[in-house]
């Protein structure tokens, strides 16, 4: 372990890098952190809700946080690195009902994010809403955007909707269970989602199925992309998979609990994931167990790997930075 940074409470929301190695990170204390790669404060944001979505960093400098409240929020840290000086407030919009859905950026400016009040909302660079897409049950998971920016989004209704940039309907696709878990676009547009009925699907941009896996267990864990194309994901029983992009099972590695965290991988394949058991497992390219990491609560938080292989986690007592 480099270090440990101490927090009041736990943290769901996964860290974000910026380009700087600051580490920016939401807690369920009500405030917004960025920490230095060293480890030390350089500010806190009070947000006065509980934090449970992941920031977003604008390459303009922005950073788009979300409470549990519908609060987003726009903060401009840039000035702000050293000290313990707070950022500006750009703006902020309140959206009706709850957000746990992470917010995702719109290629062409502003971001899209999702609420428990069964919309999925649209904002401008300064906090307008544009559009408002209505599904029939509540937005727990974080919408993705294709390089084309169709916008790929799951809801607990059981359907995955891809939308235009303009909000328009393309297409629905039915898992036949909730989806409570980010979908991700690999090679060629395939989008990738896993649903509570235990099923991992892989669809074409057009939405037609391509392949699905039954895994029997609910996907609460949003799947990640290895450089050969494997998809990586885990499932409440505790198991974490590996499947190859024909829909090929490759291994699974049975965790001490349930996986809600989404892994990350690096460039030589090893896969870090945290588990409800507390732990943070790095898995081999083969399946293999190489390391974990024990933490005093459950992990909910997804790893973070910056550019030096340092790898960011955050758990019921702060946020942990491990490496070399």
């Amino acid at each position: 372990m480099r270090w440990h940074f101490k927090t009041p409470k736990p943290i769901d929301s996964s860290p974000v890098i910026g380009r700087d190695g600051t580490v920016y990170f939401g807690c369920l204390d009500g405030k917004f952190y960025a920490v230095s790669p060293r480890g030390t404060l350089l500010w806190s944001f009070s947000i006065g809700d509980k934090i449970y979505s992941t920031p977003a960093l604008a390459p303009g400098g922005d950073i788009y946080c979300c409470s549990w409240g519908g609060k987003v929020f726009a903060l401009d840290a840039r000035g702000n690195q050293s000290g313990r000086a707070t950022p500006a407030q750009k703006w902020l919009t309140q959206i009706p009902g709850r957000i746990s859905s992470s917010p995702a950026l719109n290629p062409g400016g502003g971001l899209y994010v999702g609420s428990d009040n069964y919309n999925l909302y649209a904002l401008d660079n300064v906090g307008g809403v544009t559009w408002v897409f209505t599904t029939r049950k509540y937005i727990e998971a974080s919408p993705a955007v294709a390089p084309d920016g169709t916008i790929y989004f799951g809801s607990n209704d059981a359907y995955l909707y891809a939308l235009s940039p303009g909000g328009a309907l393309r297409w629905k696709f039915n898992t036949g269970g909730a989806i409570t878990s980010s979908p991700a676009i690999g090679d060629g547009g395939t989008v990738y989602v896993g649903s509570s009925n235990g099923t991992f699907y892989a669809l074409s941009p057009s939405g037609e199925e391509k392949w699905r896996v039954k895994v029997g267990q609910w996907i609460d864990s949003s799947p990640a992309i290895g450089a050969d194309g494997a998809i990586y994901f885990g499932c409440n029983g505790g198991n974490l998979y590996a499947i190859s992009k024909e829909g090929a099972l490759l291994w699974r590695y049975q965790a001490g609990s349930t996986i809600t965290s989404s892994p990350v991988v690096d460039p030589e394949g090893n896969v870090y994931v945290g588990s409800w058991d507390g732990r943070l497992y790095t898995i081999g390219r083969w399946g293999e167990l190489k390391w974990s990491f024990p933490t005093p609560g459950p992990i909910h938080s997804s790893p973070a790997i910056c550019g030096e292989g340092v790898l960011y986690i955050g758990s019921s007592d702060g946020l942990y930075a491990l490496g070399q």
